[in-house]
């Protein structure tokens, strides 16, 4: 029988990923969990309704539980301190990212590694994509030749989340990072796919823009590093949280071709695709264009960022379990992939100049860092303390917090909403009703006017105008406007619309924005629009489709369950909330399924 590794997580915001990973996995089971939110801990303990599991605030306290290895999903500024005293006492680590943030912390966190010779392995889960894997797997077979240049990008536009990740505190460490320091998610594939030391970087910075200071935070709103390895190739990362869309993106050149994901508007599926293109020379035999699959697939797909969750936990736990084969990142490719975005900050403070990455599997090379505390945190930098703006920190008005502090416990007290998962198969007749038909979205400005008078019916405030349409449509991740924004028209006049994006991470579907004008409801046509958007699903080829909804909106509820979407049930208040609305809807019971598509509980109506 397989022995399952004891884990235990610091950390429950990120940190709840690990939970649902041993729920799913074979080889871990999680024992305790540390975090110093309580409301956290009570939520988790709500969530999960695992008496197995201890909670602890303190953490000397918590690497006290009996535990095989801990997982470090506490705050990235914090991560170095904690590691060190779970290597100490000989308990193997896995850090999230970032891994620290000072040259000091780098050089401690190493030493700590070699003198315990305990396990570290970095979670940097973007090398575990599966378009970064297969890369990775081609060129350390050697099938492209050497590795010779490389983009990466890790673009996230995060306006609209903010509030939520730094909870309104001007002080937090996201509010305070500069551009480059967020970088692993761009630089590190490339790393771990070239298999080469960084040995130089220039950096530049973006600027400050209205969109950062709206979100309160004080850096440049992206980064952009040029990395010379030492083998000469050089590597161009790109990386954001206040840029205006999103990009995740890598290409690496060999000297016997190239190989690329595709763009997040790409076609469908194509987000997991790679494409090659090799030179007339190169001997292997290579598919142009292909989903990369493995054995553990299956599994994976249902966890986040592209099955990359899985695969970087699944690979620590095994490599505790004693699999020699099990594929981490050690703690020296670690600071490969991390100090070019440290050091890249000082070549912007220096004018943009070129700075040296140090190579600090050399012990007399980390004799130069060893007192090194230059950051952005006074509490950590002392007198090397570090502007989080090359120009500056700007100035932001306390008002800005608190106003994402008042928009934060707004959202706490809004009830989750509720989730549906449909299974597209087989098309679906529509049904429209005479008169009416069906159009696409073509890009002018008055379907863009059109769709807001429609959704400001219940999903839109009543002063919504086309920047909602901006944020909801065109920036929303994934989305092709012309391709998934659909109308229902009657004698000219666009009366309702639905959005149907196919691009979404493991084949997932999302219905988004389904809306009809107050004067054209209960005529069917949300039932026709839920149709139209699971058609377009299927069509292209998405194993399941996902929706949101609010149980007061009855008929978009009856129309979703009618076409074969099932209640989820992801949260403790689902089943009382959907066995309510199922009996307002004079319904007996209906099937409800787990977060993953598979069976859950049946509930009845409430009487």
């Amino acid at each position: 029988m397989m022995r399952k590794v004891k884990l235990g997580v610091m950390g429950m915001k990120r940190g709840g990923m690990i939970i649902e990973y041993c729920k799913k996995a074979e080889n871990a089971q999680v024992v305790a969990v540390c975090d110093r939110f309580v409301g956290r801990l009570e939520a988790a303990k709500k969530a999960h309704n695992d008496s197995s599991i201890t909670y602890y605030t303190e953490f000397d306290e918590f690497i006290e539980h009996d535990m095989d290895a801990v997982v470090l999903a506490n705050y990235a500024t914090e991560h170095a301190p904690f590691a060190i005293k779970c290597l100490r006492k000989g308990i193997p680590v896995y850090s999230e990212c970032l891994p620290c943030q000072t040259m000091k912390e780098a050089v401690e966190l190493i030493e700590a590694v070699e003198e315990t010779g305990t396990l570290y392995a970095y979670g940097e889960n973007y090398c575990y994509l599966p378009v970064t894997k297969e890369m990775h797997r081609l060129f350390s077979e050697g099938r492209l030749g050497e590795f010779e240049y490389g983009e990466g990008e890790y673009l996230h536009n995060l306006d609209d989340a903010w509030h939520l990740h730094t909870l309104g505190d001007p002080n937090h460490w996201r509010n305070t990072m500069y551009a480059t320091f967020y970088c692993t998610h761009s630089i590190g594939p490339l790393i771990h796919i070239a298999g080469k030391r960084p040995v130089s970087v220039v950096a530049f910075e973006m600027p400050n823009n209205e969109r950062m200071k709206k979100m309160g935070a004080k850096g440049g709103h992206s980064a952009l590093e040029i990395i010379t390895l030492e083998n000469g190739a050089v590597i161009k990362s790109l990386h954001g949280v206040g840029c205006s869309s999103n990009s995740n993106w890598y290409c690496a050149y060999g000297h016997e071709g190239r190989i690329e994901s595709a763009r997040e508007d790409a076609g469908a599926g194509d987000v997991t695709r790679v494409y090659v293109h090799k030179t007339r020379e190169n001997p292997n035999l290579l598919e142009t264009d292909y989903l990369p699959k493995d054995e553990l697939e299956d599994t994976s797909q249902f966890f986040g960022h592209g099955g990359s969750d899985f695969y970087s936990v699944y690979n620590f736990v095994e490599k505790v379990r004693g699999n020699e084969q099990a594929e981490i990142i050690d703690v020296y490719e670690t600071m490969d992939m991390f100090l070019p975005g440290l050091l890249g900050y000082r070549s912007i403070l220096n004018g943009n100049m070129p700075m040296e990455i140090p190579n600090l599997r050399d012990r007399a090379v980390r004799e130069r860092y060893r007192n090194d505390t230059a950051c952005v945190d006074p509490d950590v930098a002392g007198d090397q303390l570090l502007p989080s703006y090359s120009k500056g920190n700007p100035e932001i008005p306390d008002s800005v917090y608190e106003g994402l502090r008042e928009r934060l416990e707004q959202e706490k007290k809004r009830p989750k909403q509720l989730k549906m998962i449909a299974f597209p198969k087989l098309q679906l007749p529509v049904g429209l009703p005479e008169g009416y038909r069906l159009t696409r979205y073509t890009g002018s400005e008055e379907e863009q006017d059109a769709w807001v008078e429609i959704c400001k019916n219940g999903l839109l405030p009543i002063d919504a105008s086309r920047e909602n349409f901006r944020k909801s449509i065109l920036n929303w991740s994934g989305i092709k406007p012309l391709e998934d924004v659909f109308f229902l028209e009657h004698e000219g006049r666009k009366v309702a619309t639905v959005t149907a994006i196919d691009r979404v991470e493991n084949g997932m579907g999302y219905v988004h924005m389904v809306a009809v004008r107050p004067e054209y409801r209960g005529k069917g046509l949300g039932s026709c629009l839920a149709r139209i958007a699971v058609n377009k699903l299927t069509l292209n080829q998405c194993r399941m489709a996902y929706l949101t909804t609010t149980e007061d909106r009855k008929a978009a509820c009856r129309s979703y369950l009618s076409v074969g979407f099932y209640p989820v049930n992801y949260k403790e208040d689902m089943p009382g909330r959907w066995a309510k609305l199922i009996g307002e809807l004079g319904m007996e019971s209906v099937q409800m399924l787990t977060d993953n598509g598979e069976p859950d509980k049946v509930i009845w109506a409430e009487a």
